[in-house]
C-alpha cells in the first residue's frame, strides 16, 4: 500500500478542488472550510481502516482489495504496484497536489471577497476559460474514477493496440480534456445566460452530452477498434461518461455564475449581486 500521509494529503487536495467552483460562487464560512481538510483526509484513508479495526477484519481487507476503493481519494491508484514501488515520489507528489490544492482553494476565496463581474469582451473570456478549465478537470477526474472501478483502463488503451494501464490513463485523461472543451463550447453558446448559470439547467445538458458521446463512440465503434466483445448496452461506460457530463456541467454553471451579475448571493437565495454600473 502506499503511504498513510499520500493518501490523506490526496483524499484533502481532492475535496478542497472539489469545493473550488462552489468557493468562486457563493459565499463561504473560511473557518468551516479548515475542515475540508481532515474530512477529506479521513477520507481517503478509510479503506486502510483493516489495519485499525479490532473486528470484521477480514471484510475491510477485502473492501480495500476492490476497485471500489477509487472512490475514495483515488486510493486504488495509489496503490497500484507501479504507483506502490515509488516510495518517496508518491509522498512528495501527494505534498504537491496537496500545496497545489490550497492555493487553488485560497485564490477561489479571493476572487470571490472581490466580486468580479465580466463585461468587457476580455472578463467574458477570461470567465470561459476558468469555467472550462475547472469543468474539465474535475469531470475528467470524475471520468477516471469511472474507468477504474470497472478495471476498464486496458479496454481503453486497446484503442492504440496496446494493453498498458498507463496508456489507458492517458487516453482517458486525454479523453476528458477534449470533451471538457466539446461540452463547455455547447454549455456557452446553445444555453442564454440564466439557464448558463443554473447548475440544474447545465447538469441536465451536460447529462444529455454525455449520453450522446457514448451513443457515438461506444456500442459500435469500440468494439470495431478494439477487436473485443463489448456489449451493446455497457451499463459502466454509460454512467462514466454521463457522470462526465453531469460534473462538467454542473461546475461549468457554478463558475460562469461567479462572474455574473445574475447569480444569487448563497445557494437558494434570490438576492442578487450588484451590478456596479452605476459607481
Amino acid at each position: 500500500m502506499a503511504p498513510a500521509i499520500a493518501h490523506f494529503l490526496l483524499g484533502a487536495a481532492c475535496v478542497l478542488t472539489a469545493a473550488v467552483p462552489v468557493v468562486l460562487r457563493y459565499e463561504f464560512d473560511r473557518e468551516h472550510a479548515l475542515w475540508l481538510i481532515p474530512l477529506g483526509g479521513v477520507w481517503g484513508l478509510i479503506p486502510d481502516a483493516h489495519h485499525i479495526a479490532p473486528v470484521f477484519v477480514e471484510p475491510l481487507y477485502a473492501f480495500h482489495s476492490s476497485l471500489w476503493v477509487e472512490l475514495f481519494g483515488f486510493h486504488y491508484t495509489l496503490d497500484r504496484p507501479a504507483v506502490r514501488a515509488q516510495y518517496e515520489a508518491s509522498v512528495f507528489g501527494a505534498i504537491t497536489v496537496f500545496l497545489i490544492a490550497i492555493a487553488g482553494f485560497w485564490a477561489a476565496g479571493r476572487i470571490r471577497r472581490v466580486g468580479p463581474v465580466a463585461r468587457r469582451p476580455r472578463e467574458h473570456a477570461v470567465a470561459i476559460l476558468l469555467a472550462t478549465g475547472l469543468a474539465s478537470g474535475l469531470a475528467t477526474l470524475a471520468l477516471w474514477i469511472g474507468v477504474s472501478v470497472q478495471d476498464g483502463f486496458p479496454l481503453a488503451a486497446s484503442l492504440v493496440g496496446s494493453s498498458s494501464v498507463l496508456v489507458g490513463g492517458l487516453l482517458t485523461l486525454l479523453a476528458g480534456g477534449t470533451l471538457g472543451v466539446l461540452c463547455a463550447g455547447l454549455l456557452e453558446f446553445s444555453l442564454s445566460e440564466p439557464l448558463r448559470i443554473n447548475p440544474a439547467s447545465t447538469a441536465g445538458v451536460g447529462l444529455a452530452f454525455g449520453v450522446g458521446v457514448w451513443l457515438l463512440a461506444v456500442p459500435v465503434p469500440l468494439a470495431v477498434i478494439t477487436g473485443r466483445n463489448v456489449p451493446l448496452l455497457h451499463f459502466g461506460s454509460l454512467a462514466a461518461v454521463a457522470g462526465y457530463g453531469v460534473v462538467c456541467g454542473t461546475v461549468y454553471a457554478l463558475v460562469r455564475g461567479a462572474f455574473s451579475p445574475r447569480a444569487p448571493v448563497r445557494p437558494g437565495s434570490t438576492v442578487r449581486r450588484p451590478s456596479h454600473e452605476s459607481n
